[in-house]
Formats: structure tokens, C-alpha cells, sequence
């Protein structure tokens, strides 16, 4: 259940991010939903400021590349690789 609700959340924020040209605003949209569950769920501090920061970098690497290789074969590349690591 939590897998498929990461792929349709990386999903809709690839469709905003086509929209808004904006990958900063998706990365920081995916950060604060995944680390408001972290901290529901009841993460200490320290770690979830740690993965908070590592999941920011990568969730924006990822929607950079998307924005910068549209209509290319590398966006549908990258885009599948990047729901595939949701999976994880």
C-alpha cells in the first residue's frame, strides 16, 4: 500500500512539475509529506533531520534532471528509474 502511494505521489508531482517548470516547489511538496509521516510515525529528531536533508537533495536532483531533459529519450529514462527507487 505505502509503495503504490509513493509511485502515485512521484507521479503527480512529475505531472506539476510539467506544468509549473518549477523543480525546487516538487522537491520541497515530496520533503514535507514524507517528513511529516516520518515524524507522525514518531522518528527522533537528529534522524529525521538526516534523512529529511539526504531525501531534499535526491527528491531535487530528480526533478532538476526531469526539468532539463524534457522531450528527450533521457526524461522517460530518468523517469522510470526514479519511480522504480519510490519503490524502495
Amino acid at each position: 500500500m505505502l509503495i503504490l502511494v509513493k509511485v502515485l505521489l512521484l507521479a503527480s508531482l512529475v505531472k506539476l512539475l510539467l506544468e509549473i517548470d518549477k523543480p525546487l516547489a516538487c522537491a520541497i511538496i515530496y520533503v514535507s509529506l514524507g517528513a511529516s509521516l516520518r515524524l507522525l510515525v514518531g522518528w527522533d529528531l537528529l534522524p529525521l533531520l538526516i534523512a529529511t536533508g539526504i531525501a531534499f537533495a535526491l527528491a531535487w536532483l530528480y526533478f532538476w534532471l526531469l526539468y532539463r531533459t524534457q522531450g528527450s529519450v533521457w526524461f522517460w529514462i530518468i523517469l522510470v528509474g526514479g519511480l522504480a527507487i519510490g519503490l524502495v
